[in-house]
């Protein structure tokens, strides 16, 4: 699979995100594959690559020598986000510096363009997010990957913890996933001190119950995010409660006695949920706060989705 996007702008207009070429499955999804007349069941497993201070005009190249483990853009399913690439904040000109994004099988190669940068600009900043397709009994990857030396790759997959790639040699472990666990993610935006945001997790009567978790139950897991752009993470109070997270805001550090104009204060949650039945379909989450503040969620790959003050269907 190859995508190419022109050369990146100069100012502000320049694109700050690469369509979607497809879409993909959630965590846990399987694929068949043909081995000796049977089919051979594969895990696809959600990846998501946060790239830091990578250079202008350079190749990265991420290679998979373990047998067995493969790149992938993940099974069909119309709402899963699949391949993405994103610009993130920390990339000060805001400008795409991917000039073309190729993977196939084992092999990933990134080649970068010559967008504009400021001379306090140490490099570029992204995110990727694809799927590995591994076969059964596969419980590792290793390989190599090809990257400038100030450059740093932060590698999440499924719901472990990520691990840090460099130039050189690379490698992490493949936990099995569990079932019945999902990692949502939430930006929360527009808010003024001394707000409070609930966020409530809940079920259809009748067809099974949902409940916000800490994550799986193995050594490695991601576990609760909480951060902030801003410094310190503007927040008084957080509860994390059976159905219910709540949320009240207070002064950021630094931005002196009060918040004046249009700055607000803005964080980010990566929570779980885990459910039963485990053949679950789609949770609602519904949020309870002042109207100007705006709750941005994602639950694992899915595409994300305003939660509103109503029941809002996010599928599993």
């Amino acid at each position: 699979m190859t995508t190419e996007s022109p050369s990146a702008q100069e100012g502000p207009a320049a694109p700050a995100a690469l369509p979607n070429p497809v879409a993909a499955s959630n965590s846990g999804a399987q694929v068949g594959a043909q081995v000796g007349g049977e089919t051979e069941i594969w895990k696809l497993l959600p990846v998501t690559l946060q790239f830091a201070n990578v250079a202008a005009n350079s190749n990265l190249n991420f290679t998979f020598t373990t047998v067995g483990v493969s790149w992938s853009l993940g099974a069909r399913s119309g709402d899963s986000v699949g391949f993405s690439y994103n610009v993130t904040p920390s990339s000060t000109t805001g400008d795409s510096c991917i000039r073309q994004i190729e993977f196939n099988n084992a092999v990933m190669t990134i080649r970068t363009g010559s967008a504009v940068q400021t001379s306090t600009q140490a490099g570029y900043s992204f995110t990727l997010t694809l799927f590995l397709r591994v076969r059964p009994g596969v419980d590792y990857v290793q390989g190599y990957c090809t990257l400038n030396n100030e450059a740093v790759v932060l590698a999440t997959i499924g719901s472990q913890g990520a691990v840090q790639w460099r130039n050189g040699r690379i490698s992490a472990v493949l936990n099995e996933h569990e079932l019945n666990y999902r990692p949502v993610s939430f930006t929360v935006k527009g808010a003024r001190p001394g707000n409070q945001i609930d966020v409530i997790v809940s079920a259809k009567r009748g067809l099974g119950k949902v409940n916000w978790s800490l994550g799986p139950d193995f050594a490695e897991s991601n576990g609760v995010t909480l951060a902030s752009q801003q410094g310190q993470i503007p927040l008084t109070l957080v509860s994390y409660g059976v159905d219910t997270l709540s949320f009240v805001t207070s002064q950021p550090s630094g931005s002196g006695a009060s918040i004046n104009g249009s700055q607000t204060l803005e964080f980010f949650l990566n929570a779980y949920i885990t459910w039963v039945p485990h053949d679950l379909n789609y949770i609602y989450l519904r949020t309870t706060c002042n109207s100007d503040i705006s709750v941005l969620a994602q639950v694992n790959n899915r595409q994300p989705q305003i939660v509103s003050q109503t029941d809002t269907v996010f599928t599993l």
